[in-house]
């Protein structure tokens, strides 16, 4: 009885994420994945120190994604927060 529940409750929190993500009408998901890569690519920003990389020889350096410029991109391009 007891992995019943367990296996009840772990499939309720699993559906409860899959109602938010990113909606727009009328779009594909072809739209939904150019719109994702163009906001990724402007809200990526650089972080810490530039290195070579031992395995390519090029300079690079560490980035992470500026979570409100890419959400205000994506608004931009027409898209909205479902589930909220």
């Amino acid at each position: 009885m007891e992995i019943r529940w367990f296996a009840l409750c772990c499939g309720l929190v699993l559906l409860a994420g899959c109602g938010s993500g990113w909606v727009k009408p009328g779009a594909s998901q072809q739209d939904f994945g150019e719109d994702r890569s163009t906001c990724l690519r402007e809200a990526e920003r650089p972080s810490g120190p530039v290195y070579i990389n031992p395995f390519t020889g090029f300079f690079e350096h560490g980035s992470h994604t500026d979570s409100r410029l890419y959400n205000a991109c994506m608004v931009e391009h027409g898209w909205s927060r479902s589930g909220t």
